[in-house]
């Protein structure tokens, strides 16, 4: 169950939890993420612009902002971490990210 699935938007606080209950796993992707690295996902992407509640349009455009940045890197090993981050996102944003 996603983030958004019964939810129009999260507090920070309850995307921090969120970020730091998950297991980590990147579906579709290879690897794990760790807790610490979770948790400075959660700080670079969703930084202090989005304020105290996190919508759902909030957290689509966080991952668009990410695809952007993913086109324009020129380093493949770059553009393979910022997209599992991307897929790492999705999973958990839940149905209709």
């Amino acid at each position: 169950m996603g983030l958004f699935d019964r939810k129009k938007s999260v507090s920070r606080e309850e995307l921090r939890s969120a970020l730091r209950r998950d297991s980590g796993i990147i579906k579709g992707g290879e690897g794990k993420y760790s807790s610490g690295e979770r948790d400075r996902l959660g700080q670079e992407v969703f930084g202090p612009k989005y304020g105290s509640k996190i919508s759902k349009l909030d957290y689509q455009r966080a991952i668009r902002d990410l695809e952007n940045k993913k086109g324009r890197t020129t380093s493949m090993e770059e553009r393979e971490k910022i997209d599992d981050r991307i897929k790492y996102l999705e999973q958990m944003g839940g149905r209709g990210i």
